[in-house]
This record gives C-alpha cells, sequence and structure tokens, in this order.
C-alpha cells in the first residue's frame, strides 16, 4: 500500500493471490504503550483518533502548559490542563547516555558532547513499551513499488522529527515536538509556540525560529517561488486567510491569524514535515546561499534562480542539514538503495537518558517486482518489513507464518484505521454533459452501490477481516467516538452498504437507464450508449484490480456496461484533473483520526478526488488566479477548475466547513462534520468502499525491540493506525526507539 503521493490512500498494496485462511489471520497478533510527559517536566496536546474505550478525545480548541490534555465534559470551549496515568514517571533522570560510534567522535574532539548536541529540554519519548535498548547494528529495511523516490520518499513517513507537535496514542492526544509547549488566546486567533531551547540541525548549527520564517517568507510567500500564491490550507485561519508569523525571540513563534482558528495543534502535528507535509520550516543558514535575497549573485538570473534553489533542496542532497533521527547519506535518482546514518544532533531520548535513535544506520532497498520481493522477505534479508509500505496484505499473512523459522521475522497484524479499503468514485466533474449529469444523480450512486456486493468482496479480498462500509472517514475518527458519533458513523457506514441488486435496478430504472435496444445493456434515457469504465493506474496492486474485476460483473449483472480498464500512468493525473476520466477505482481514505484535520475526501478542495475541478477552485478561491480565464470552457483553463452551483451539495459542504474552521466549541465543530457527511448520503455516496478497519501486515525480526504489538496499541489506544499519511506510521511508534538484542550480528 503505498502512500498516496496525492495525499490520500496509501498506494502500495500490491496483493498477490496467494492462498491464505482468514484463520490464519485472525490468529496473528502482535504486542502497548502511553502517551506521556515529553519532556521533563512537560508533555503534550492533540486529538485526531478516537478513543477506544475510556478516557475522553483531547479538545483541539487551545494550548497547554506542555502536559497532555483532554477533552472537558462539561465545558468543551475550555482546554483543560490535566495529569494523565501514561505521564507519570516518564521524565528521563539521571546522565545522559550516548552511542560508542558518538562517544568515540566526542573523544577524537570530532564532536561536541552530548550535552552540548542536545536542547536544554530533550523531548522523551513516552511509550510505555519501551525498555531500555542496546547501541548499535544496521536496519535491512525494504520497499517495493516503482516510483524512483521509493526508497527516500517512505523511510521519511518513519521519522517525525521536523513536526512542531506530535500524534500521541493514535492520535488521541497531541504531545511536543520540536516545540515543548504551546497556547493559544481566548479567541483563537493568536497561536504561540515554545520551541526547545538549543535545538541543533545534524550539521550542528542552531536550529531557530528563522528556519521557520526562511520557508515561510522567502518560499511561501515569495511569487517567484511560488507563483500561484496558495498557502498550506494548515496554516490559513479560518478565514482562509494566510497566517501571520511573529518571531517573539529565537525560539518562540507567534501565528497570527484574522479568525478564530481552532485547529491550529491539530495541523501542526498532522504528517511529518518538510517532506511528505507541508515544510514548515528550511534550513536557512544553509538554503540562503542559493537564494537571490541573501545571495546578490543570483539576482541576474531572474526566476531561474528557483531551479538550483530546488536542485539544493533535493531530498537526495546529503548536505542538506535535517532534524530528524537519521540523515540521508547516499542513493541517487534511478538507483533502489539508499543508506542513512544516525544524527548526532537528534533532540529526542528515552526515559533513561539514552539519546536516540539506537540503531546506527538505515540501509533501504526497493524491489519493483513485488513478488521477487516476497521471496527475499522469506528469506529473511530484512529486519524490519511494514506491510503497508511494500504492498502486503492479508493474502500473505500464511506464507509468511510458514517461513518465520527461516526468516526469524514475526508476523503482527496492527489496524489499518481504513474508512473503504479498496473504494471507487466517479468524477463529478466529467467534460461530457450527459455522464457528468449522471454522475451527479444521487439515485445513480445509490443503486451503483446497493448493486455492489461487499460481502463477496469480503470474502475474496480481505478474507473476512474489517466491517463492511459504504465507505466513510477513518472509523478511528475522534468525531466517532463521542457524544452521538457512534450513531453517526453508523448512519454513514450503512447507508448504502445493503447488497439489493433488485433496489438497483428499479432505481435505475426510474431514472430511464432502460435497454431499449435489446442488447442486454441500459441505455441513457435517449436511447444513446451508456458503458461506464473503471479507470485505475496499469502498475496498480491486485486488490485493487480484483476489486474492480468483481465491481464490474456486479454492475453488469444489473445491466451497467461496465469494464475494468487499467490506464497507463504518465498522464493519469492530467486527465483526471482535467475531468478526463469518469472514475478512480484505486483508492482508499484512510484519513480522518480528526474528520478536519484532512477533510479532503468529504469536502473538495483539491483536484484529485471526486470534484476535481471544483477542488481546483477551492485551491485558488484566495488567488489572482480565480479571477483570469473566465470567458473559458473550466475543462480548457490552466489549470481546469469551476465554481459549484449555488445550493449544490458541494457549495453546502463548503458553506458547512467554513463553519467547522472558525466554530471553537468542539460539540458544535461535530455536529457541523455530521452534517456534511449527512450530504454525503443523501445526495451522494461520492465514494464508496470495501471495508473499513481491516487488519495491516507488520514484520519485526524477532531480536528486533521496541516494536509494539497490536496489544501494546490496544493497551495504548485503538490498536494502530497504519493508512494515512496524516497519521504518520511508523513515525508515531518512534522507530529511533528500535534496537537489536544482538546488534554485533547486524552490522
Amino acid at each position: 500500500m503505498v502512500k498516496d503521493t496525492r495525499l490520500g490512500r496509501r498506494e502500495f498494496l500490491r496483493v498477490s493471490a496467494l492462498a491464505a485462511a482468514s484463520t490464519a489471520v485472525v490468529a496473528c497478533g502482535g504486542g502497548g504503550g502511553t502517551t506521556a510527559n515529553n519532556t521533563p517536566g512537560a508533555g503534550g496536546n492533540q486529538a485526531t483518533q478516537p478513543p477506544s474505550k475510556g478516557g475522553g478525545p483531547t479538545p483541539t480548541t487551545g494550548g497547554t502548559t506542555g502536559m497532555a490534555t483532554k477533552a472537558p465534559q462539561a465545558s468543551p470551549t475550555k482546554t483543560v490542563v490535566t495529569d494523565i496515568k501514561y505521564a507519570k514517571g516518564l521524565q528521563f533522570n539521571g546522565k545522559l547516555k550516548e552511542s560508542p560510534m558518538l562517544a568515540q567522535q566526542v573523544k577524537a574532539g570530532k564532536l561536541p558532547p552530548i550535552e552540548k548536541r542536545l536542547p536544554e529540554n530533550p523531548y522523551v519519548v513516552p511509550h510505555e513499551w519501551l525498555k531500555p535498548g542496546k547501541y548499535g547494528g544496521t536496519m535491512q529495511t525494504v520497499m517495493s513499488d516503482t516510483a524512483d523516490n521509493a526508497t527516500v520518499n517512505n523511510i521519511y513517513e518513519w521519522q517525525y522529527g521536523h513536526s512542531p507537535l506530535r500524534f500521541l496514542r493514535d492520535g488521541l492526544e497531541i504531545g511536543p515536538g520540536l516545540a515543548e509547549s504551546w497556547e493559544a488566546n481566548d479567541d483563537l486567533t493568536v497561536w504561540t509556540f515554545h520551541f526547545r531551547k538549543g535545538l541543533k540541525w545534524s550539521d550542528g548549527k542552531p536550529w531557530t525560529v528563522d528556519d521557520v520564517l526562511f520557508w515561510w517568507e522567502d518560499m511561501t510567500l515569495n511569487e517567484d517561488y511560488n507563483p500561484t500564491g496558495a498557502v498550506p490550507q494548515e496554516l490559513t485561519g479560518g478565514d482562509g486567510k494566510p497566517a501571520k508569523m511573529k518571531k517573539v525571540d529565537d525560539y518562540t513563534l507567534e501565528l497570527h491569524f484574522g479568525a478564530t482558528s481552532p485547529l491550529t495543534a491539530d495541523y501542526s502535528a498532522m504528517w511529518v514535515k518538510r517532506w511528505i507535509g507541508p515544510r514548515w520550516m528550511e534550513c536557512k543558514h544553509y538554503m540562503q546561499q542559493f537564494h537571490p535575497k541573501y545571495n546578490p549573485k543570483l539576482k541576474s538570473q531572474g526566476k531561474k534562480w528557483v531551479d538550483g534553489f530546488n536542485n539544493k533542496l533535493n531530498y537526495r542532497n546529503p548536505d542538506l542539514p535535517t532534524m530528524n533521527g537519521w540523515m540521508f547519506v547516499s542513493g541517487k535518482a534511478g538507483s533502489n538503495r539508499s543508506s542513512w546514518t544516525r544524527n548526532p544532533y537528534y533532540y529526542a531520548v528515552d526515559r533513561w537518558g539514552n539519546q536516540l535513535p539506537y540503531i546506527d544506520n538505515l540501509q533501504v532497498t526497493n524491489i519493483p517486482d513485488a513478488q521477487v520481493m516476497r521471496v527475499q522477505v522469506q528469506q529473511g534479508k530484512f529486519d524490519f518489513v511494514f506491510g503497508p509500505h511494500i504492498g502486503l496484505n492479508l493474502s500473505d499473512v500464511a506464507t509468511f507464518k510458514s517461513t518465520q523459522s527461516k526468516s526469524t521475522l514475526q508476523v503482527y497484524l496492527w489496524d489499518a484505521g481504513s474508512g473503504t479499503a479498496s473504494m471507487y468514485f466517479f468524477n463529478r466533474d466529467y467534460f461530457d454533459d450527459k455522464y457528468r449529469k449522471l454522475f451527479r444523480e444521487p439515485k445513480f450512486l445509490q443503486a451503483l452501490s446497493l448493486a455492489y456486493n461487499r460481502p463477496n468482496a469480503r470474502k475474496v479480498i480481505y478474507y473476512n477481516q474489517g466491517e463492511l462500509t459504504t465507505g466513510t472517514m477513518s472509523p478511528k475518527a475522534i468525531e466517532y467516538r463521542i457524544g452521538e458519533g457512534p450513531q453517526k458513523y453508523k448512519a454513514w457506514r450503512d447507508s448504502f452498504v445493503k447488497y439489493d441488486p433488485a433496489t438497483a435496478k428499479k432505481m435505475l430504472d426510474e431514472l430511464g437507464l432502460k435497454d431499449v435496444n435489446g442488447d442486454g445493456w441500459r441505455e441513457f434515457p435517449d436511447g444513446s450508449k451508456l458503458q461506464i469504465t473503471l479507470d485505475y493506474h496499469s502498475d496498480t496492486s491486485q486488490e485493487h484490480v480484483r476489486k474492480d474485476e468483481l465491481l464490474a460483473k456486479d454492475w453488469q449483472n444489473v445491466g451497467i456496461n461496465a469494464k475494468a480498464n487499467p490506464v497507463t500512468p504518465t498522464g493519469f493525473d492530467d486527465r483526471w484533473h482535467g475531468g478526463k476520466l469518469m472514475m478512480k477505482t484505486d483508492w482508499e481514505v484512510g484519513d480522518g483520526p480528526n474528520c478536519l484535520v484532512y477533510p479532503n475526501w468529504e469536502v473538495p478542495m483539491d483536484f484529485d478526488r471526486w470534484a476535481p475541478l471544483e477542488g481546483q477552485w477551492y485551491v485558488l478561491k484566495e488567488t489572482k488566479t480565480i479571477k483570469q480565464q473566465l470567458n473559458v470552457s473550466p475543462w480548457k483553463r490552466n489549470p481546469p477548475r469551476m465554481p459549484p452551483e449555488k445550493g449544490d451539495p458541494v457549495d453546502r459542504i463548503w458553506n458547512l466547513y467554513a463553519k467547522t474552521r472558525t466554530e471553537k466549541d468542539l460539540l458544535k465543530r461535530n455536529q457541523l462534520v455530521y452534517q456534511i457527511q449527512k450530504v454525503h448520503y443523501t445526495d451522494g455516496p461520492f465514494f464508496c468502499g470495501t471495508v473499513a478497519n481491516y487488519p495491516q501486515l507488520i514484520m519485526p525480526k524477532q531480536d528486533l525491540k521496541n516494536v509494539p504489538t497490536r496489544q501494546d496499541l490496544l493497551k495504548y489506544a485503538q490498536g494502530g493506525f497504519t493508512n494515512p499519511w496524516i497519521h504518520p506510521t511508523p513515525a508515531v511508534y518512534d522507530p529511533e526507539t528500535f534496537y537489536y538484542e544482538n546488534p554485533d550480528q547486524h552490522t
């Protein structure tokens, strides 16, 4: 299941057709953690996932003094700072300790002592399952993807070092990260982040607020560098306007918004910053030499300086300093390997005072051929295999269980957190008038959902795991765990999940879609041909291919001439953005630890999902571009875009979403979310899934320790949450704490 570079479902799933009994799936577990006080005397705050039992969600309406917070029951508009059981006793005490490889460099005078490399208050990793580890070794891990950046891009999802705040307990809370504490004013228009004093980049030079301002002022707000003027949604206020950043001192940053902005803390914890999500910072002391504002020699280049700047900003540039636990060392474009080594200035320790990471080096191998990859995994050539990144799924469980004695890999299953598994959605903004009208007709969308035999797909593809669903945001979303949440979730999940081909046929008849020429297929009411193509990337996983085959047959059974249609990846996205493809059928909704931090599936606000031209209009609506080419067809504009019609579903959803962005009261905000989601099943469904929250395969070596099992994660929160990029897994479980029982055997 590869993380979707379009910021949706990870799309790395390359499922084989190997037989595996569902009993083998159920038999595999994996072993608990907690959130905690993450600085000596301080902790965190955030909510994106729902609690599985007990302990209410964290509010997103205010700041903290550093201690993890919980949502108060009586007054949800206030932030209550409370001690939680996980926070007790997790401050590190005593002397700092470091890797022998770093101690040798200190002794040789190549590095300063550890006390001078770490901030005054290091980040203390809080998970309850952790044990003190051993330093050393090289971790061999694997990817399987055709993308050139596979060995680099995905390893960033392992590392949380650039994020101001971090998700804890599967998103139930937010804890500190680069920032050790934060707070907001009463109307939530000014947010203040207090970063750790003494932070250093991997080259040993100081990290300061200037690195944030460099990214914001000299890159994001620079028209030469960012000509559209679009800024990340997470740094716009409730009025849609960009924040104003104010440096208070080297380690204190204020964000000033023009309207109440209750989700700022949530946004600062989502993604891993700088690579997967918005950058949030850039290394000013290194990058300024490539920027004309700081290097007068570049002013003569006009806008050409941008190319040189981006060349140095490349994630394969080993000279580019990082705040992550491991630094990129090598891995050229076109190479199927990359190497990483420990960052001697990484600002995190465990509660015993051991500077992280424990493991010295990472070696990442990409094996594009999924079957070859599987063979090498069975041979034990890798130390940690993260199934969601390489396309392993439930059909692989029995095989890997049978080869454990050779591979010495343990088989764990963490929860996916998916709201759909393999899904489909029509292009609401399709260029053809007749088809577009049909794709916007609720009765048509509802009929095809009822015609989908999900129980059969669940059995064939998911080995009877997961819960049948029409398709929703993640069932782990915090909105579904408080108040009316469980009922609201079920209403959406079950809205058109029933397999009812008889009703589907009746609804299609009522739309005038009948077989008028006797060829066995329904035609449009005017007698013209109706044919549906289930479009998908030709290099997608077998999970999606198999689902599309089943779906096409189900629709054929109710008279729809439907066929699966593999499309060459080159140009696929441009055709979708331009309204030239009918469907996308190889995606998944994983998003929704909090339904509002990344609401793009429920709120059309980009060009990758079910309303691409309307979504592009939303992206540009606050820029000067929106007023251009208004006399040109929406499909011929550059980029293609159109506004929604007044009062139609997208317009109503946008209006509701605008209210959520300024609503301070958590429960009132949730009510607005439920109203948005109701539009999805009164006027949709706009996207349709198969099953929700199926298990995902995770395999660590037997002597690789501090890797949580599902039982650990159930004790900690909700059993894991692997699928969305916005809840970055495995980064949230701090792989820097992983260690080998026998590190000398992994060199």
